[in-house]
C-alpha cells in the first residue's frame, strides 16, 4: 500500500504537468441565439441550438459560427480567439420578405380550374366557343398585369409578361407570371393555370441565372387564384 503511494505521489506532478499542457491556450466561449431553436454552427458543423460552448485555441486564431433558423435571416461572425468576452450573445433578425410574401402551395404548379358552361357553347359538330372564357381570362391577367404578352388562341395558350418587384429592405426582387392554357378534362372546358414566382439577389437581378423559384407569391397577388376559380369556375 505505502508502494502504491509513493508511486501516485511521484506521479501526480507529471499528470498535472500533461493536464496542463493538454489545456495550454485553449479558450472556451459560451455562445447564446434569439431565438432559441436557432441551430449553430462551428466551422461548418452542427454544435447545437439556441446555446453552445465553443472551444479553440489562440493558435486557431478565429472561428465561424453561423446561426440559422426558418424565417429569420442567417446570421454568420467570426469568433476571435483574442476577445476578451467569455459569454457572446446574438440575435437574429426575422425576415421581412414574409411580410411582403405568402405561403402558396400553388406557385410553380399549374392548378385546373374547370369552367362555367356560361363561358363556353358546344356546337352540334362538338366544337367548343371559348371566346367568353378567354375574355374572362384577359380580363383577370388585366386587374395584375399592364398588358399580355403572348396570346394564341389557336394553341389555347396565354401568358404575361414578368412583373419585376424590387424590395431593397430584404435586398431581393421577385419577379412574377401568369401560364394559362387550355386542355379538357372529361370533355369540358378547363384550364391548366400557373403563378411563376422566383426571386434574386438585387445585385444580381439582371442575370437570368440569379433567379430561383420560391413557394412564396408577393401580396399582391394573393387573390388571383381564388378570383380564377370565382369568375371561371364550374358553380
Amino acid at each position: 500500500m505505502e508502494r502504491l503511494t509513493k508511486i501516485m505521489r511521484e506521479a501526480l506532478p507529471l499528470l498535472l504537468l500533461f493536464t496542463s499542457l493538454a489545456s495550454y491556450g485553449k479558450i472556451v466561449r459560451k455562445v447564446t441565439v434569439t431565438p432559441s431553436t436557432a441551430k449553430i454552427y462551428v466551422d461548418g458543423n452542427y454544435v447545437g441550438d439556441g446555446v453552445a460552448q465553443i472551444t479553440m485555441k489562440k493558435s486557431d486564431g478565429f472561428v465561424v459560427v453561423r446561426m440559422e433558423e426558418e424565417d429569420y435571416v442567417p446570421l454568420e461572425v467570426k469568433i476571435f480567439a483574442n476577445d476578451s468576452r467569455n459569454a457572446i450573445a446574438y440575435t437574429l433578425r426575422r425576415d421581412a420578405f414574409l411580410d411582403v410574401t405568402v405561403a402558396s402551395g400553388t406557385a410553380n404548379k399549374y392548378f385546373a380550374v374547370q369552367v362555367s358552361k356560361d363561358l363556353y357553347s358546344v356546337d352540334e359538330n362538338g366544337h367548343k366557343n371559348t371566346e367568353m372564357a378567354w375574355k374572362m381570362i384577359h380580363q383577370v391577367l388585366l386587374n395584375y398585369f399592364d398588358e399580355i404578352q403572348t396570346t394564341d388562341f389557336a394553341s389555347g395558350f396565354v401568358q404575361t409578361p414578368w412583373k419585376y418587384q424590387l424590395f431593397p429592405e430584404v435586398e431581393r426582387v421577385v419577379r412574377t407570371r401568369v401560364s394559362v392554357k387550355e386542355s379538357n378534362i372529361g370533355g369540358d372546358l378547363t384550364f391548366q393555370i400557373k403563378i411563376s414566382s422566383e426571386a434574386a439577389p438585387i445585385q444580381g437581378r439582371h442575370r437570368e441565372e440569379s433567379y430561383r423559384e420560391i413557394n412564396r407569391v408577393v401580396k399582391e397577388f394573393e387573390p388571383i387564384v381564388s378570383e380564377f376559380q370565382t369568375r371561371l369556375g364550374k358553380q
